[in-house]
């Protein structure tokens, strides 16, 4: 049998199991939309997931904040996710609706900030 691989995540985490989220390396990180339409962002053992909220009449273009293109008010989705202890304060943010075509041009640094954002206070 082969040696087992591991990842340098994995070390960091088994040597230094409360090391910050902010300091290890970026792995991974999963960036897709659920039958439901919220939007999930995930880099083990991390965690986000948005809800969807209801679109506005306007014709303004938006930002995606996961690939910063410029995109229509139609193509865009708004989302918002809890922070805090008592989840009563949110953040909001706006991403493409297609998050298929979305995820191939967004920045793993970009989704892991929005991550972040969600996760620690």
């Amino acid at each position: 049998m082969g040696e087992k691989i591991f990842e340098e995540r994995e070390l960091i985490l088994e040597l230094f199991p409360g090391t910050s989220p902010e300091l290890l390396p970026p792995g991974e990180v999963l960036y897709y939309r659920d039958a439901e339409g919220r939007v999930h962002i995930q880099e083990n053992p991390l965690h986000l997931v948005l809800e969807p909220l209801e679109p506005l009449a306007s014709t303004t273009p938006i930002i995606c904040e996961a690939c910063l293109r410029h995109i229509s008010r139609s193509a865009a989705g708004f989302f918002r996710f809890g922070v805090g202890q008592d989840g009563r304060r949110f953040r909001y943010v706006a991403l493409c609706r297609d998050t298929e075509s979305c995820s191939g041009t967004a920045r793993p640094g970009r989704l892991r900030e929005i991550l972040l954002r969600g996760i620690l206070p």
